[in-house]
């Protein structure tokens, strides 16, 4: 009774079950996170620093933005290992033997295989980053290569024509969330708490300073995201009808409308929230919408 229903388990277990999916979404959000804290150093905070000589200064950031991108890089590297043992028990059939051939001669073992090093590598650079930009670029090509390597496991490499413009595509599509949700979360703990550490005459200026250096990068990450999905959507549909005929066609509309949304709420704070912000009480407004924000992010992952 015990094997047959074993058994059982293992027939019914596939890329859509849920187990699969969780293992999936703690393996993205992670990567999200340190994507976000790499830009945040390396594009916002540097921006920031330049606009005012009493705003928010990358030294103050970095050191938090690093303690949690390497707590991410923790969780992402426990992710890996439990997205390839999930792979591993699917290709199998409910066994774990098909480990090494999987690794050994597979674009998904290979692909797998590029983002563990990429792991490894982003978790080196991470410990000694410190107040090192060149270690910080290290893991941003850290997670440039962590970004393919999503790709190379994923839909896109299965994809009959043209696989490598796909892949590509793909990646640049994780690159781009990343610059959005997780640069997002990394400005709302990090940023805006170095923010309202600076004395009082200059919090509001800084924090502006901060959510504007922001907004010019995060819509041109959304306006990526937008261009790369809709890309691969015209090409892996194979007709229009297959929006709401197939699993990859409802899903794209689930996903699309609960993009609407965040982009709504994004909208609000940029046009809305954004320009009122030198004015005291806007923060707290800024930190509820942000989360909201957030949130739809990640039910999108």
């Amino acid at each position: 009774m015990l094997v047959a229903s074993l058994a059982d388990s293992a027939a019914a277990f596939s890329a859509e079950s849920p187990i699969y999916v969780a293992v999936r979404a703690a393996m993205y959000l992670p990567a999200l996170i340190v994507i976000g804290a790499c830009a945040f150093v390396l594009l916002i905070g540097t921006r920031v620093a330049h606009l005012s000589p009493d705003g928010v200064r990358v030294s103050s950031v970095a050191p938090a933005a690093r303690r949690l991108a390497l707590w991410a890089t923790l969780a992402l590297a426990i992710a890996m290992a439990a997205r390839m043992l999930a792979q591993a028990y699917l290709v199998g059939e409910g066994s774990f033997g098909m480990i090494a051939p999987m690794l050994r001669s597979t674009v998904w073992g290979w692909g797998w295989e590029l983002g563990a090093a990429a792991t490894l590598v982003i978790a080196g650079a991470l410990a000694g980053a410190r107040e090192s930009r060149a270690a910080w670029r290290i893991v941003a090509a850290g997670t440039a290569a962590l970004a393919l390597s999503f790709s190379l496991t994923g839909h896109a490499a299965a994809v009959e024509r043209s696989p490598s413009l796909h892949v590509a595509l793909d990646a640049i599509h994780v690159m781009a969330a990343g610059g959005w949700l997780g640069t997002l979360l990394i400005v709302m703990t990090v940023g805006l708490r170095a923010a309202l550490a600076l004395p009082t005459d200059v919090r509001a200026r800084a924090t502006a300073q901060l959510v504007n250096a922001f907004s010019t990068f995060a819509l041109a990450c959304v306006a990526t995201l937008a261009v790369t999905g809709v890309v691969a959507a015209w090409t892996q549909l194979p007709s229009v009808s297959a929006v709401w005929r197939t699993a990859y066609g409802l899903a794209l509309v689930r996903k699309l409308v609960v993009l609407g949304f965040a982009a709504m709420v994004g909208a609000y704070n940029w046009r809305v929230i954004r320009p009122q912000l030198e004015h005291a009480g806007t923060v707290t407004l800024l930190r509820r919408s942000a989360a909201v924000e957030l949130t739809l992010g990640r039910a999108i992952v």
